[in-house]
């Protein structure tokens, strides 16, 4: 027991220290007096090199919510971990205000493992958690009155664009297929998360909710579907068993582990044998050299035997073939009005280099018949000077010398 002259040299060593990173209250009890002075020390504290707070073991939610208030000026904060606190809800309400108080958050990592959260609780949480533009990791297992009201509250959290969380731990907590519902919902849009860690014999999940889960990583309804389904996510279930996963799943999230170009190849050309163009009839034929270009990614896949053998089997070039052709054979009409205007488009062009050749050959002219008037001035002034133009050639050469004599004697 640190005692009460104990924490005020702890108020004062936060007071003065401007180095301290790390700061944990672990293995002993802290009861009420010992939690008012922890806050008390806190409220002295204006360390801006404090990273990482480490807090366990506190038994009321009053106590909890005391030093979750003072961490308000504690906004540089990188990693809280308050296992093991019976902090109640009253303690998330305190712990949600301050976090949305924060005004420049930078937390990554939230651990509230055994802390008797309830879904509203939860929800308190996530108000607060929704500040933090980069959390990434948050740890509620053994939380086990969470159920799928609760999950489903953190939906607008893992919706949000500015969502970084990669990693949600749920072991011990029996959601059910309500709640891996709720999840699979809430992770559909969402970009960032990796790893979802729970204990599948724990969740009360059934092949419903694993149905859920497989639909979030490849919905086969559609090609548009499957495409924008989840292809972030590596890890759903234990975090060191996945033996109770459905192998389903686990092939999908092993294609997501490829990367996400690879995944959606992979995940088209398994669900979908015949690839249906219709719902891309909307952007008519812009769309078709995309069409071209991603065969051309799913043929070099193949090449470097990174696609599976029943893909290979299903002659890859002739599923393209087919879609180009469906592509003309549903829309006709867009096909022969492509073509005339591409007729239209290179009349007009070479009509246009016959222009510029003809308005060339105009200045050529035009040039040619100054040079012609120039030359015929010159020769006319010449033939003055010589005494005349002559009446026929042979004359002219005549009276060419004789006038040429005659200037001479003179």
């Amino acid at each position: 027991d640190l005692g009460d002259q104990g924490f005020e040299s702890i108020g004062y060593f936060l007071e003065n220290n401007n180095s301290l990173t790390h700061l944990r209250f672990v293995d002993f009890h802290v009861d009420t007096e010992c939690g008012h002075n922890i806050a008390m020390a806190f409220e002295q504290c204006r360390n801006s090199s404090l990273i990482r707070f480490v807090l366990e073991s506190s038994n009321d939610e009053d106590t909890f919510s005391e030093i979750a208030t003072v961490l308000r000026f504690q906004s540089q904060l990188e990693a809280l971990h308050l296992n093991d606190n019976n902090i109640g809800r009253n303690g998330c309400v305190a712990l949600g205000n301050t976090l949305r108080g924060w005004q420049s958050s930078n937390l990554k990592c939230l651990s509230l493992f055994s802390n008797a959260i309830d879904d509203l609780g939860l929800q308190a949480l996530v108000e607060g958690m929704s500040n933090c533009s980069n959390l990434e990791k948050l740890f509620l297992s053994d939380n086990r009155s969470i159920t799928a009201a609760g999950l489903r509250s953190m939906s607008p959290l893992l919706q949000s664009e500015s969502c970084s969380l990669q990693r949600i731990a749920l072991e011990n907590i029996n959601f059910g297929d309500d709640g891996a519902i709720s999840l699979a919902d809430g992770l559909r849009v969402n970009k960032s998360m990796r790893t979802l860690n729970f204990a599948p014999m724990q969740s009360g999940i059934s092949h419903v909710g694993w149905a859920a889960f497989s639909k979030l990583l490849c919905d086969t309804s559609s090609i548009n579907s499957t495409y924008l389904s989840n292809h972030t996510l590596v890890d759903i279930g234990g975090f060191y068993d996945d033996s109770d996963t459905p192998p389903d799943i686990e092939g999908y999230l092993e294609w997501n582990r490829d990367g996400r170009r690879h995944s959606v190849i992979r995940k088209i050309l398994e669900s979908h044998p015949d690839l249906d163009m219709e719902p891309f009839f909307q952007w008519k034929l812009k769309l078709l050299p995309v069409v071209v270009d991603w065969f051309q990614s799913a043929r070099s896949r193949m090449l470097a035997n990174d696609l599976g053998e029943s893909i290979q089997r299903g002659s890859l070039p002739g599923r393209e073939l087919s879609a180009l052709y469906k592509f003309v054979r549903g829309m006709p009409a867009f096909a022969v009005t492509s073509y005339c205007q591409q007729l239209v488009m290179n009349a007009q062009a070479k009509r246009r280099r016959i222009d510029d050749e003809l308005r060339r050959l105009e200045d050529e002219r035009r040039r040619l018949d100054g040079e012609r008037c120039k030359l015929d001035y010159d020769e006319e002034a010449a033939w003055v000077i010589l005494g005349g133009r002559p009446k026929s050639e042979g004359e002219g050469s005549s009276d060419f010398v004789s006038g040429a004599k005659r200037r001479r004697q003179e």
